[in-house]
């Protein structure tokens, strides 16, 4: 009776450091989100589709209204672009410090601020819903 206890404790022990021993050796793979499935199987972030739109300057702050009444002015802060077939898409906050530097180093748009003239700009951008994460401005 004693040798029939002693070897199923023995089953039992071998049997429990076997499956320790699995389970160590194959690595646990982590839980995948469901959003994850819309990823690259590379891991990489996709990549933004980036599109050029081109218009005018916009003070975003009255983007909503009269094209005319919403010049740009030195002290805008943030910004939207008017296309040519009249949508107005507001920048993202990059957007509006990448403008605000663009408006302190371009010459031309300088003196085109304080003459009260519209801006014509060029901006590669990724657009989501109205609202553009732009990537350059000209």
């Amino acid at each position: 009776m004693k040798v029939l206890a002693i070897a199923g404790v023995t089953v039992l022990l071998l049997s429990v450091t076997g499956w320790a021993q699995d389970s160590k050796s194959q690595p646990a793979q982590p839980a995948q989100p469901a959003a994850a499935s819309s990823q690259p199987s590379n891991g990489a972030l996709p990549e933004l589709k980036t599109e050029t739109y081109r218009g005018t300057l916009l003070d975003a702050s009255c983007a909503g209204k009269q094209a005319e009444n919403c010049k740009v002015s030195e002290g805008t802060k943030e910004f939207a672009i008017q296309t040519k077939d009249g949508k107005t898409l507001l920048f993202d906050a990059v957007g509006n410090l990448r403008t605000e530097e663009a408006m302190k180093n371009k010459k031309n748009w300088k003196e085109m601020v304080s003459s009260g003239k519209p801006i014509s700009a060029k901006v590669s951008a990724h657009l989501e819903g109205d609202k553009l994460t732009v990537m350059n401005i000209n």
